[in-house]
C-alpha cells in the first residue's frame, strides 16, 4: 500500500491494534508441540508517490520496523504451553511522501501448543513408571526386549514406528500384521520389566480390520514371568469378547462373555479409534482389573488359579500373538508402567 508521514496519534493506533491482537491469543490443548507464532506483519506495499528518501526503503517499500512479525511460540516443555508470539512493531514513520505507512506486524498466533511431557512427545510419564514411551523415535523403546518364536531377527521386522497414525505426539508403534511381507511366526511382542508382585499398565489401542474383541483367543498384552515368549502369564485378549485368559481360564467383563448357548454377545471395541486400557496386575493378591477409557470393565478376584504364573510377574508385554487369528495390524501408543495407576491421558 502507499506510504506517508505517520503521526503521533496514527502510531498509537496501530500500536494499539497490535497489542489488542497479542491478547486475543490463547493456549492449544496438552498434548501437542508449541506452534509457531503467526507470520511476519504485513509489509507496507510501495507507495504511489513514494520516494527513495524513505528509509524503510526506496518506493516506500515496507517500513523495517514491521517486518519479522511475532517471534514464533516457543514448544512447551514438560506440557506447559508454549509463549504466545509477539506482535511486531508498527511501520515506521518514515515513508517516503504521500505514502501509507507498513501495517503493524501482526500478534503471535494463539500460544503454543503444550509441549510434550517427559518421556516424548504425547506421552504423559509418571514419576515412578519403570517404562513409558510414546514411540517417539524410531530406535527400539529402552529397557523393551524382542523375543521371537520363530526365526528371531531385528525388532523391525515386526515393528514399526508409524508417523501416519497415533494418538499423541507424532508418531505410534504398529505391530505389521502377520499377512505382510517377511513376517514369520504368531509371536509378535515385546516385553519389558514390570514391578514386582503388582503393577499398573495403561496404553492406548487401535485396530483398523475388525473390532478389537471380534475374534477367537488372540493376544495384545499380558503380565508375565519372564520376557520369553512361552512364558506363563495373565493375558489381556479377545477371546470372542475382551477378556483376560489365564491357562484358557477365561474372565470376561460382567455380563458378557463368549457366544454359546444361553451366552451374551461379547465385549468389544470399535475399530479405527483409540482405546485407552488400564490393568491392575496382582498375582500376589490374584485379583486383575481392567479399565477402558476410565470405566471399569473386569474385576477378577482369586485369579488366575494359585501357582498359574509360577515365579510371579516380571515383565510386561505389548503387541499381537496371533493364535487363532485373522492376521491384522494393530498401534499401540502412549505405554506406561509402574507401581501406582497413571490413568488415561
Amino acid at each position: 500500500m502507499p506510504n506517508f508521514v505517520l503521526n503521533s496519534s496514527s502510531f498509537f493506533a496501530v500500536t494499539l491494534s497490535a497489542v489488542s491482537l497479542l491478547a486475543a491469543c490463547s493456549s492449544d490443548s496438552n498434548g501437542s508441540s508449541g506452534s509457531a507464532g503467526a507470520a511476519s506483519g504485513v509489509a507496507g506495499t510501495s507507495g504511489a508517490a513514494g520516494s527513495a528518501s524513505s528509509t524503510a526503503g526506496a518506493g516506500g517499500s515496507v517500513a523495517i520496523a514491521g517486518s519479522g512479525g511475532a517471534t514464533a511460540g516457543s514448544p512447551g516443555t514438560a506440557g506447559a504451553p508454549g509463549t504466545a508470539g509477539t506482535p511486531g512493531a508498527a511501520g515506521s514513520a518514515t515513508a517516503g511522501a504521500g505514502g501509507t505507512p507498513g501495517t503493524a506486524g501482526a500478534g503471535g498466533s494463539a500460544g503454543g501448543g503444550a509441549g510434550a511431557p517427559a518421556g516424548g512427545a504425547g506421552s504423559a510419564c509418571p514419576t515412578d513408571a519403570t517404562f513409558c514411551s510414546g514411540f517417539e523415535v524410531t530406535t527400539l523403546p529402552t529397557g523393551a526386549v524382542y523375543k521371537a518364536n520363530a526365526a528371531p531377527g531385528d525388532w523391525s521386522r515386526d515393528f514399526e514406528v508409524d508417523t501416519t497414525l497415533f494418538r499423541g505426539g507424532k508418531s505410534s508403534l504398529r505391530v505389521k500384521s502377520g499377512s505382510e511381507a517377511g513376517i514369520s511366526g504368531a509371536y509378535r511382542m515385546l516385553a519389558v520389566p514390570a514391578p514386582s508382585g503388582a503393577f499398573w499398565a495403561r496404553f492406548y489401542i487401535q485396530q483398523t480390520e475388525i473390532d478389537l474383541g471380534g475374534a477367537e483367543h488372540n493376544v495384545f498384552a499380558s503380565a508375565a514371568a519372564s520376557d520369553e515368549p512361552n512364558a506363563a502369564s495373565i493375558e489381556f485378549a479377545e477371546d470372542v469378547g475382551i477378556s483376560f485368559n489365564t491357562q484358557d481360564a477365561v474372565r470376561w467383563p460382567t455380563g458378557y462373555g463368549r457366544l454359546m448357548s444361553g451366552g451374551t454377545m461379547p465385549f468389544t471395541l470399535p475399530k479405527g479409534m483409540w482405546h485407552c486400557i488400564e490393568i491392575s496386575f496382582d498375582s500376589t493378591g490374584r485379583e486383575q482389573q481392567l479399565f477402558i477409557n476410565g470405566t471399569p470393565q473386569i474385576d477378577a478376584k482369586d485369579y488366575p488359579a494359585a501357582g498359574a504364573v509360577s515365579g510371579g510377574i516380571k515383565n510386561f508385554k505389548f503387541g499381537f500373538n496371533q493364535l487363532h487369528g485373522p492376521a491384522r495390524k494393530v498401534w499401540f501408543d502412549d505405554i506406561a508402567v509402574g507401581p501406582t495407576r497413571p490413568k488415561c491421558l
